[in-house]
């Protein structure tokens, strides 16, 4: 059994539960209080010191009728939030793991209301895994694809919009284009002034610049650079 949603479901989605969340953010205000979203209006319980395996950032657990349990591993909290110097992009990495766990939660907790799934996605999971665990892995958390586990490139679309909205951050993004003064023929993927754009962004949203970039790439306020030769930047 598959949850079908389509990208664009996706944005829609999580924007409405920012919105019915009262925490979607706004221009003055664009950095989303993941900790409340994820424990106030998911009402999940929340552990940001879990002891979790080396290559685990974070997992959900879901009960039948219970509240789900998000934990996220503790030497990546301690070394994102409790270091006097910790890099901005190591509190991204930290936001981002947050996110991707409430995406979880906000698209894939109905699966896991009945008492029993079985085999329910046709996965073989190893007896020592609980079945209603989901587990995130390091080298899943991504904001681009590479990612197979339909249920993981869901979470990571999912994390994306809740970090960053499409519609703020397209405003967003052109606001910083204009500060900037970047002419639309430099927005191109890879460019100077792509690096430049990104690292604007990036702080405004508590996010990696690697993260605002393929945001920006995915939006389509990026283009490759064939299509700049072509002229079709606009």
């Amino acid at each position: 059994m598959r949850l079908w949603l389509k990208p664009e479901d996706i944005e829609v989605l999580m924007e409405d539960e920012l919105r019915g969340a009262a925490l979607l953010p706004t221009t003055q205000n664009p950095v989303v209080d993941l900790e409340l979203f994820i424990e106030r209006h998911l009402g999940a319980c929340l552990d940001p010191y879990a002891d979790l395996e080396h290559a685990v950032l974070g997992q959900t657990e879901f009960f039948p009728g219970q509240p789900p349990r998000v934990q996220i591993n503790r030497d990546l909290t301690r070394a994102a939030m409790d270091e006097d110097e910790s890099p901005p992009g190591l509190r991204g990495r930290w936001r981002a793991t947050l996110a991707h766990e409430a995406g979880h939660v906000v698209m894939h907790r109905m699966l896991f209301e009945v008492e029993d799934t079985g085999d329910l996605f046709g996965d073989r999971i190893a007896t020592h895994t609980p079945q209603r665990l989901m587990r995130c892995l390091r080298a899943n958390v991504l904001f681009r694809g590479g990612v197979t586990d339909w249920r993981e490139v869901q979470a990571n679309r999912g994390m994306a919009a809740l970090l960053m909205p499409k519609a703020l951050f397209q405003r967003m993004a052109a606001a910083a284009v204009a500060r900037l003064a970047i002419g639309p023929d430099d927005l191109v993927v890879g460019s100077l002034a792509a690096q430049r754009l990104a690292a604007e962004i990036a702080p405004l949203f508590e996010v990696s610049k690697q993260a605002a970039r393929i945001r920006l790439e995915a939006l389509g306020l990026l283009f490759a650079p064939a299509q700049a030769r072509l002229g079709l930047t606009r």
